[in-house]
């Protein structure tokens, strides 16, 4: 082949090739902001898929729908979704990250759509488990936007803020999914959400840019991007043996353990435990995801300020914090009124996302590189994932034996498990590109 020739490639191809360094300059703000904001929004819009079955199950089981199905089917969602997390990281990092997304979220409003179109159990299983493969699509590709287009010494506090998406997107399709289904039904809820989510993916396909050199430009790396062919290819292979990501793997499955356990079961405790109202439970509980929200922003400035050669480690002091606080809400939650509850929650929440948003995120995608970050951050979501499967009937079945002090212990020891679990990676000086 003329070594002067110009290869061919082709449109999917093209997003990998490199651009030479000498003729790239610095990614303007403006496009690296609107590659921020996109991928917001996507992975904001992914939760108005993903929640809205468990907000329709009430009027579901009224309306003849098995309640034990749909417990089976949700726990096919999550199964499919821990599964979906491995190979939708390595689908990113070889198609790029708006092929993914473009259909990851396509599909997932599909599979809603159809459910509310044609209404059958059936139907309801199948479309629930494909939903969870689809829905996978969404982390690990937005991870890689971040990765690609922010520097990387902004990276903490960009993803700190960026994060948010996942706190209030799924406050926000709670809320779209109780209003449509209360205006106007269930099957109307399934096929309005559902479009909202298609219209998001369409403009990801239409508009996401998967890395400032695609267009000439260039961000600051840690280290040189990676783009040769061979090191995109086993990019999945390298992550999934790579040690530093399989413990961040195994520090996120006691994370989202007591997240999901939280966002399932913490209104129904409030309200039998601590006999608050209904409406008085769901507002206390958000103090959870309050102080998620404000630990994400002030994580992020701490880690790029005092940890940017190796976030972990703050991550780690993190979990320290948030052992201390699930212990000190396990003695005075029964006892406290509604603002002790409250301000533990928060506390719980507050250090739990900082935890959340470096060990998924950002000590993720320092790991992966630029080439490999979907992958790094899917495998990282994928094993963390098998916490979300036990969250669902675990707690239950421990508090119909031992009460609910064995499930606050559980979390107190699965926390002291994330903290054991990330200490050989906070002790590394800093995390590079594999």
């Amino acid at each position: 082949m003329d070594p002067y020739s110009t290869p061919v490639v082709s449109p999917l191809a093209a997003p990998l090739a490199a651009v030479p360094e000498s003729s790239s300059r610095q990614a303007p703000v403006s496009l690296q902001v609107r590659m921020v904001v996109l991928s917001y929004l996507a992975y904001f819009f992914y939760y108005f898929t993903r929640k809205h079955l468990g907000v329709a199950t009430a009027a579901l089981v009224r309306d003849g729908y098995s309640v034990e199905t749909i417990a089976w089917a949700q726990t096919a969602y999550n199964i499919c979704y821990a599964v979906g997390q491995l190979v939708s990281g390595a689908l990113g990092d070889r198609l790029g990250p708006r092929i993914a997304l473009f259909l990851g979220m396509v599909l997932s409003a599909i599979a809603s759509i159809a459910f509310g179109v044609f209404p059958f159990m059936a139907l309801l299983v199948v479309a629930t488990s494909l939903n969870g493969l689809f829905q996978a699509t969404g982390w690990s590709n937005t991870c890689k936007v971040i990765s690609s287009w922010i520097n990387y010494s902004k990276r903490g506090r960009v993803m700190g803020a960026w994060m948010t998406c996942y706190i209030l997107g799924s406050m926000a399709a709670t809320a779209a999914a109780g209003f449509l289904l209360q205006h106007y039904g269930w099957r109307e809820m399934f096929m309005v959400l559902g479009g909202a989510v298609m219209l998001i993916g369409i403009a990801q396909g239409l508009f996401l840019i998967n890395r400032p050199e695609d267009r000439g430009y260039t961000v600051e790396r840690h280290e040189p991007a990676k783009t040769d062919g061979p090191a995109r290819k086993d990019g999945f292979m390298k992550m999934i043996r790579h040690p530093m990501v399989l413990l961040l793997g195994l520090s996120y499955t006691g994370m989202k353990f007591v997240r999901y356990t939280f966002f399932t079961w913490l209104p129904y405790y409030l309200a039998t435990v601590i006999h608050l109202p209904d409406s008085t439970s769901a507002y206390v509980s958000v103090s959870f995801e309050v102080g998620g929200v404000v630990g994400l922003v002030i994580g992020g400035i701490l880690a790029d300020k005092w940890f940017q050669q190796n976030r972990s480690r703050l991550a780690f002091l993190a979990l320290v914090m948030m052992a201390l606080s699930l212990l000190a809400y396990r003695n005075v939650s029964a006892t406290g009124g509604i603002g002790v509850n409250f301000a533990t929650l928060a506390a719980i929440g507050f250090s739990l996302y900082i935890a959340d948003s470096i060990v998924s995120g950002s000590a993720a995608q320092d790991i992966g590189g630029v080439g490999s970050t979907a992958s790094a951050t899917g495998i990282v979501n994928g094993i963390g994932s098998v916490g979300q499967i036990f969250a669902g009937i675990l707690p239950i079945w421990m508090r119909d034996r031992w009460g609910w002090d064995a499930v606050f212990l559980s979390f107190i020891a699965v926390a002291v498990f994330s903290c054991l679990a990330i200490i050989p990676v906070a002790r590394r000086r800093e995390l590079v590109q594999a």
